[in-house]
């Protein structure tokens, strides 16, 4: 196996793997957990689903984790002087601090799950899960930016064709429509289904480009160009 071969197989595995760990902590949020229900209804309801909201929290962390791994290997892929390199780079800044607002919005989550479980204030369990809802309102300007500047430099480089750029460039804008709302409650609150959906663009659109990577990779480095990732 080459040091190319070994760093998309390490990124498209962290890719889907981050993905579905996502997917799957969404789908374990209750859909009666709502701030919109009052802090005593929404805490009961936490705590009735406290496993499957602590699972779905750390679920959300490992994803996060996961999806800047592929970022690394996407810039790993391309050096800084190369074409795109730069904007890759600029990506993975963007995807830390991203990932960084959702694992602290993971953070929230388990909170309200503690307090709820431990029959604790129910103000303070609703406060958490607004925390968590919110942190993932404020982590919508940085996805932007990194999924643009991705857009950008993998096309600059070659690492992917124009209709995985499309798709970015749809995720991009569906962020920049959930982020800009003060609602309080139904669709465009900040747990409603506009904000939980929106996400899921991000998903499609790292998966189209970790499938695109996996068939469709530019010609390999010089010798020596990269080092072959280790465990």
């Amino acid at each position: 196996m080459t040091d190319r071969s070994a760093w998309l197989r390490w990124g498209v595995a962290s890719a889907a793997t981050g993905m579905l760990a996502w997917v799957v902590g969404v789908a374990l949020i209750p859909l009666d957990a709502r701030l919109e229900r009052g802090d005593r209804s929404l805490t009961a309801t936490i705590a009735a689903h406290s496993g499957r909201l602590y699972t779905a929290a750390l679920l959300a962390i490992v994803g996060a984790v996961l999806l800047v791994v592929f970022f690394a290997v996407l810039a790993a892929l391309v050096p800084a002087d190369r074409r795109g390199g730069g904007l890759l780079r600029v990506a993975l800044a963007a995807c830390v601090l991203t990932q960084t607002l959702v694992a602290v919005g993971g953070a929230f989550a388990l909170v309200a799950v503690h307090t709820a479980a431990g029959h604790g204030d129910p103000a303070l369990a609703s406060f958490a899960w607004r925390g968590l809802w919110l942190t993932f309102l404020a982590s919508a300007p940085p996805t932007i930016v990194f999924t643009v500047a991705a857009v950008l430099g993998m096309d600059a480089a070659g690492l992917s064709p124009r209709w995985v750029g499309a798709v970015g460039a749809v995720s991009a804008l569906a962020h920049v429509l959930g982020t800009v709302t003060l609602a309080q409650q139904g669709a465009f609150a900040p747990d409603g289904i506009v904000d939980t959906i929106v996400p899921v663009t991000t998903v499609v659109w790292v998966l189209c480009v970790a499938a695109n990577l996996r068939s469709e990779a530019p010609a390999p480095l010089p010798a020596g160009a990269l080092t072959s990732p280790r465990v």
